[in-house]
């Protein structure tokens, strides 16, 4: 049953994040805590094994339909995003080490709301400040910090992409959506090859079937969020962002006070 619900969760979340290019992850860890079935360490990787099997289809999906994006901005996305995923892994691995779970719960919680409330603000702005930045310096900082934090939260990064995208370099949310699954496929694989090395996977194992369940929804979802990321207008797309991630917020308020509190 449980994972049966889960993936009815990563069907959902992952078809919303691959429209807005949110990448699902900052739906699926709120929603997986809040649940509460499994703990935070377990739950947050199995986001990240949802968010990485959804950023490979919606990469090929959107590869197939010849997308256009700039090939140079997504190497230097790809070098950032690595490296950032690396560090984010380290930084989080430390933070199980050192602190009791409902903490970090509580941590990740507050982290994931503030950004979401202040990514929604700033989408939603008329005549909303942007740069047109186009130092390749600047793009994998950008891509190594996104990466990090999205790592350390376990949520995929989408969300912050897409406002940081938007900001530095003057994307439409749409576009920045494709961006957006280039830093989240980058981070998250150099996050799981770093689980594999350090030899982290072994407490996962136990819940091999529920992880195989949930790549499968979550590659059939990235194929449908793609595909309908094509079809809908720009601003059809934001009114689906604002209205997902100011629910989203709600949840991750929750759970932080629950997190802080037991």
């Amino acid at each position: 049953m449980i994972t049966l619900i889960y993936c009815l969760i990563i069907l959902i979340a992952c078809s919303v994040g691959a429209i807005i290019g949110i990448g699902g992850g900052i739906i699926i860890k709120p929603v997986l805590d809040l649940i509460g079935y499994h703990s935070v360490e377990t739950v947050g990787f199995i986001s990240s094994c949802a968010v990485f099997s959804m950023s490979i289809s919606s990469s090929v999906s959107h590869i197939v339909s010849k997308t256009k994006f700039d090939k140079k901005i997504v190497i230097y996305i790809s070098l950032g995003s690595v490296l950032g995923g690396i560090a984010g892994n380290a930084i989080l691995s430390q933070a199980f080490a050192r602190l009791n779970e409902n903490t970090v719960k509580g941590i990740q919680g507050i982290m994931i709301a503030a950004i979401i409330i202040f990514v929604v603000i700033y989408v939603n702005l008329k005549n909303a400040v942007s740069f047109k930045l186009k130092s390749p310096v600047i793009i994998v900082i950008t891509a190594f910090i996104l990466g990090m934090i999205s790592t350390f939260l376990n949520i995929g990064g989408g969300l912050l992409n897409i406002a940081c995208l938007t900001l530095l370099f003057s994307f439409t949310v749409k576009e920045s959506a494709v961006y957006s699954v280039a830093v989240i496929f980058f981070s998250q694989l150099s996050r799981l090859v770093m689980v594999f090395i350090s030899n982290q996977f072994e407490p996962f194992r136990e819940y091999f079937p529920i992880i195989a369940a949930v790549i499968c929804t979550a590659i059939i979802s990235g194929i449908i969020g793609s595909k309908l990321n094509k079809k809908l207008s720009a601003s059809a797309v934001n009114a689906v962002f604002s209205v997902v991630l100011s629910s989203v917020a709600l949840i991750n308020i929750f759970n932080a006070v629950t997190g802080f509190t037991f």
